[in-house]
């Protein structure tokens, strides 16, 4: 072995830091590549259920193949829902009330306004629940993301019951909020600050969790007034503040979305956030970018999504905090009234990244059932006319994807390459 010239260390030693600087590079902000998939655990798909997801194996396969496209993180929509159709053939089996929030995890008793939760999983004898040996829902995602090395954000509580006084969705219909609208969205921040402290605890040391998730979504039409611009901020302010409170080095995300079929311009949508994120101890803004559905608002020729990432990005830089984007991975055949949603194509999603990524520190996408590369998996409604197109669709998806974010990353790599050797030299020349 020939002998260690110690004259070369110091280049050696900022070699490696060049190399570890370009590793860095490689996740800095603006890339047009998915960070991380939300995932919308309805009763059939991300949670444990009769059919499938019912053992910690199914979990580990289903977030390595997120893992394998690239991503850092999973947003796990909410962890306690009000369904839009309470279950009634599961409220037979297993009992409860007919107006419950479902929780899939094993929660704390809480009833707040007549409404008490209730573990998905925890009363059933279903293949991989804890009565069978198995555990919770959250449990097995958490330790999968802990195997794949995918950080998970756990989403906090919606109500979408059609016919539930406190559906979110109807309380936010119009700028005019009535003494019913706030009743409902009072309703989502005290259940959501009593789900962020039952997660702490349970949760709150598990090396998986990655922060929480805000599971309403604000639009460009009830708090656009400046009036009801307080009145944001404080709903947000309230459940960030019980995060800081609860596991004060985690972080608050939310996701708004914004319909350019409506009277309202970019700039309010913009001075709307920069009120709410100046006036809350809110962490991140997300903002989706409407693309999946009616008006098709980004095409090769026609771009409608541009300006109010700009809008959101000031608002953004205004308060000090981080936008990231969120792509939808879908297009609607229908309308948004009778959706026909199936897989959107590469081409289209390579259009939203590149679109974003000049306003965004991270991209984010929903979700990742459009793209999911396990044909056991159907859905319903389903993707297409048939579960062999549901499984094709998705699978061309996930391929095509994946080819993307490698050839993108090897790009990345190249690239960084001859400038990281330019420097070395320019380093030995000045000794």
């Amino acid at each position: 072995m020939k002998d260690i010239q110690y004259s070369r260390l110091p280049s050696i030693f900022f070699l490696t830091a060049l190399i570890i600087a370009h590793s860095a590079l490689l996740t800095m902000a603006g890339e047009p590549r998915i960070h991380g998939f939300f995932v919308q655990p309805s009763l059939g798909y991300g949670a444990t259920n009769d059919v499938k997801f019912s053992s910690q194996e199914e979990y580990d396969q289903w977030l390595q193949s997120m893992a394998d496209t690239g991503a850092e993180m999973l947003f796990y929509q909410w962890v306690t829902h009000y369904e839009n159709t309470p279950p009634t053939w599961y409220i037979d089996a297993y009992g409860g009330s007919p107006e419950t929030d479902f929780a899939f995890y094993n929660p704390s008793s809480a009833t707040i306004n007549g409404i008490p939760t209730q573990g998905w999983v925890t009363p059933t004898e279903w293949t991989g629940s804890p009565n069978r040996g198995g555990k919770e829902p959250v449990n097995y995602l958490l330790d999968a993301a802990q195997k794949a090395g995918i950080k998970v954000w756990l989403g906090l509580y919606l109500n979408e019951g059609e016919d539930s006084p406190y559906n979110w969705w109807n309380a936010i219909t119009d700028p005019t909020l009535s003494t019913e609208d706030i009743e409902a969205i009072e309703h989502h921040v005290e259940r959501s600050i009593a789900v962020v402290n039952d997660l702490a605890q349970q949760y709150g040391d598990h090396p998986a969790l990655g922060g929480f998730y805000y599971s309403i979504e604000i639009a460009n039409i009830a708090f656009i007034p400046s009036i009801n611009h307080p009145y944001l901020a404080s709903i947000l302010d309230r459940v960030a503040k019980a995060v800081h409170t609860a596991l004060p080095e985690k972080q608050l995300a939310i996701c708004p979305f914004f319909n350019t079929g409506l009277p309202t311009t970019a700039q309010e949508f913009g001075d709307m956030l920069e009120y709410a994120l100046k006036n809350s101890e809110l962490d991140i803004l997300m903002l989706q970018d409407g693309v999946g559905v009616d008006p098709h608002t980004l095409t090769p020729t026609n771009d409608k999504v541009t300006k109010y990432f700009m809008a959101a990005r000031n608002a953004a830089v205004a308060a000090g905090k981080p936008l990231w984007g969120n792509a939808e991975l879908f297009t609607n055949q229908g309308t948004r009234e009778a959706p026909q949603l199936i897989p959107s194509s590469m081409e289209k999603i390579r259009l939203q990244l590149e679109t974003m990524a000049p306003h965004v520190d991270k991209i984010v996408s929903f979700d990742f059932h459009f793209m999911d590369p396990n044909d056991a998996y159907t859905f319903d409604p389903l993707l297409g006319d048939s579960a062999e197109d549901d499984s094709a669709m998705r699978q061309v998806l996930y391929d095509g994807y994946t080819a993307y974010w490698q050839e993108w990353h090897e790009q990345q790599r190249r690239a960084a390459l001859p400038a990281v050797f330019s420097l070395l030299l320019q380093e030995e020349a000045a000794e």
